[in-house]
């Protein structure tokens, strides 16, 4: 009888090593497959950006991937984001070819198209749904064959 239960017992300590190695190899993958997005989304990230809130009077939304985040200077603005200013609010968008965009209150601005200008991405299309835009192209988007577009639900200014 001792015999039996002393072989039950091996028998139960060998399962559970197994057990143990195989959540250790699925801990493992899940930590690779982690590193692996991790290092991908920076890539992914520098590749959408067109801009960086360059200045900030009152208060603006982004809305980004369906969720809706507080503008703040400094902060990135990517392709298909969507801009939003409150009454009596300014943003200036930095676009990294030293152009700019300025939206004044009550404005809603999407960024939809974006182009590669000197191996960075650059707005190449936006949509003013409303309010006030000003823009000033400068640097890889002037002399460039590359066109800007302003979008409006009444036109288009290229």
């Amino acid at each position: 009888m001792q015999h039996q239960s002393a072989a039950k017992k091996e028998s139960e300590d060998e399962q559970q090593r197994s057990s143990n190695m195989s959540s250790l190899r699925i801990a493992v993958l899940l930590g690779l497959a982690m590193l692996t997005i991790a290092t991908a989304v920076p890539a992914a990230h520098a590749q959408n950006t067109v801009g960086t809130i360059t200045q900030l009077q009152g208060v603006a939304n982004i809305q980004r991937n369906g969720a809706t985040i507080a503008a703040a200077q400094n902060m990135p603005v990517m392709l298909h984001d969507k801009i939003v200013t409150e009454p009596n609010a300014l943003l200036t968008i930095g676009m990294v070819d030293n152009s700019s965009l300025q939206l004044g209150a009550s404005s809603m601005l999407t960024i939809d198209e974006s182009v590669m200008v000197n191996g960075v991405g650059v707005a190449r299309r936006v949509g003013l749904l409303g309010g006030h835009l000003n823009s000033v192209i400068l640097g890889a988007m002037r002399g460039s064959s590359t066109t800007f577009e302003v979008n409006t639900p009444n036109a288009v200014g290229a």
